[in-house]
């Protein structure tokens, strides 16, 4: 009895296999081809995955949002969509955030990257300081390297204020 099940289940998966390698055959000229088929339909599906998210792109998620209008807003989730590769969103998010920072110096007002915020006694600091101290936070790849600047910044904002006799205060 168990080997006629036996038999029965690689029949049924014979038959089912010859169908379909047939089907494929008929269509494509063999197996071989059909995966292509399907890697550039999961491509075109990533590529309207990304578009997506890039048209849902928050305010906040936007590097100097706050410096911008809502057409400048809508117009750079429009430019994004309409970015085929990666390579070309990056170099036009670069220069956005170039576009951005002169802005921010220009207006004389403070740039938050998403993601960050308040800087420890960042009342101590001009402008220009504050958005030096959030680029290089930014650009830190490695915790280790974080740490060291942050503990840094600390210890050169607790002298600050004790040069103007400023009680510190603990960072929010």
């Amino acid at each position: 009895m168990r080997q006629v099940l036996k038999i029965s289940v690689v029949a049924a998966l014979a038959l089912g296999l010859a169908a379909y390698g047939g089907a494929g055959g008929q269509q494509k000229g063999g197996g071989s081809d059909r995966a292509q088929p399907i890697e550039q339909q999961q491509a075109q599906d990533r590529m309207r995955v990304e578009t997506q998210d890039r048209a849902r792109l928050r305010d906040e998620d936007i590097y100097g949002h706050e410096l911008m209008t809502r057409q400048e807003l809508n117009q750079y989730r429009e430019q994004m969509q309409r970015m085929q590769t990666a390579g070309a969103r990056d170099q036009f998010q670069v220069q956005h955030e170039e576009k951005m920072r002169e802005r921010a110096l220009r207006q004389n007002k403070d740039i938050v990257p998403p993601g960050q915020g308040p800087i420890y006694r960042g009342d101590l600091m001009s402008v220009q300081e504050r958005n030096a101290h959030r680029e290089q936070l930014r650009i830190i790849e490695s915790q280790e390297e974080r740490a060291r600047f942050l503990a840094r910044h600390r210890e050169t904002m607790d002298a600050r204020a004790e040069a103007i006799e400023q009680e510190t205060e603990e960072a929010e």
